[in-house]
């Protein structure tokens, strides 16, 4: 239609037009090892967790959450995958508008709640770990249970609100001449507006909880030096516990980073080697820290351990099995 402009400059465009390199190919395969491993590693948790519910027809706090969590970035996951593949394979599928908004507000919404949802893990774990003085958080860790399931519909209904402005306010955008630009920076406005609070949240939480579990170590590492036969056996789980969270903090604001930085500024398309690592981080997060929240929990570790056993023991009959019929065939 007129008046609507391309994202990329003219060097892009010649690169658009391309046949599929092997530069290409290599983007592709590894979208598509990102989008195994996040659908398997989401998938898991969330299928693990419906059939504990299946069962017992309960979940813990801690469960919503990161079932909450791993539904969102499995949906997250198709979403980046699906426009990394569509990028290459259909080049200029997103020069137009009409393909392009409808994508964005999708984004925007799953990615909003998933960051969202991850606060609440944060929050979550701030609250049940941390240890201050404070009648604030005293009362919190009595009636953190209970807030669980209002702090996950609030999320949803949070997002859903700020997906709807994005929505309604991009169609006056498309009578614009520079409607794509236009359309790419108020995106970037709508997204940073509404994930200041999360984005806050997640930080003041995950600093306070990183203060708190460094204070504790410290002070059972004192205690260790003073009585030689003083040994918390706490001290290893607090550590694993201070990385977890360390991790999960820096894995989230690079995600978030790498995530907003193209749409905020448009030249990153223009930049073959900063839209790359762009997007393979983000197509990276919603299944690196899905792992390490596996690893970090002993249930869905155990659980992965004995899936992973059982198929290695299936594989191994199933060989003996073809030797066998080998050797009789001889």
């Amino acid at each position: 239609r007129g008046g609507s402009t391309r994202l990329g400059t003219t060097n892009r465009e010649l690169r658009m037009k391309k046949s599929l390199d092997p530069a290409a190919i290599f983007y592709l395969i590894i979208s598509a090892i990102e989008l195994s491993v996040g659908v398997v590693a989401n998938g898991y948790i969330v299928a693990l967790n419906c059939i504990d519910w299946a069962k017992s027809r309960t979940l813990s706090s801690y469960d919503k959450i990161i079932t909450s969590l791993a539904f969102s970035r499995f949906c997250l996951q198709f979403l980046v995958t699906l426009n990394n593949i569509s990028s290459k394979v259909y080049q200029n599928i997103f020069d137009r508008f009409q393909i392009l908004q409808p994508y964005l507000v999708i984004w925007m919404f799953i990615n909003q709640v998933s960051l969202c949802f991850a606060s609440c893990l944060s929050v979550f774990y701030c609250v049940k770990i941390a240890t201050f003085n404070q009648s604030l958080f005293s009362c919190l860790k009595l009636k953190i249970s209970k807030l669980v399931p209002w702090l996950l519909w609030g999320s949803v209904l949070y997002c859903l609100v700020t997906t709807v402005v994005l929505h309604c306010s991009a169609i006056p955008i498309a009578t614009m001449s520079d409607n794509i630009n236009n359309l790419l920076e108020f995106t970037f406005l709508i997204h940073s507006v509404g994930s200041i609070f999360p984005l806050i949240l997640f930080i003041a939480s995950s600093v306070l909880l990183i203060i708190s579990l460094w204070r504790h170590i410290r002070k059972m590492n004192l205690n260790s030096d003073l009585n030689q036969n003083f040994r918390n056996p706490n001290t290893d789980a607090h550590m694993r516990a201070l990385k977890s969270v360390v991790s999960f903090f820096i894995i989230y604001n690079i995600y978030y980073v790498a995530s907003t930085f193209p749409i905020g500024n448009p030249s990153y398309f223009n930049d073959e080697w900063k839209y790359t690592v762009c997007i393979f981080i983000a197509a990276a997060y919603p299944s690196v820290h899905s792992i390490i929240l596996i690893l970090g929990n002993p249930k869905l570790k155990l659980a992965s351990a004995n899936i992973l056993n059982s198929a290695n023991s299936c594989f191994r009959k199933r060989m003996d099995y073809s030797a066998q019929n080998s050797l009789l065939c001889f």
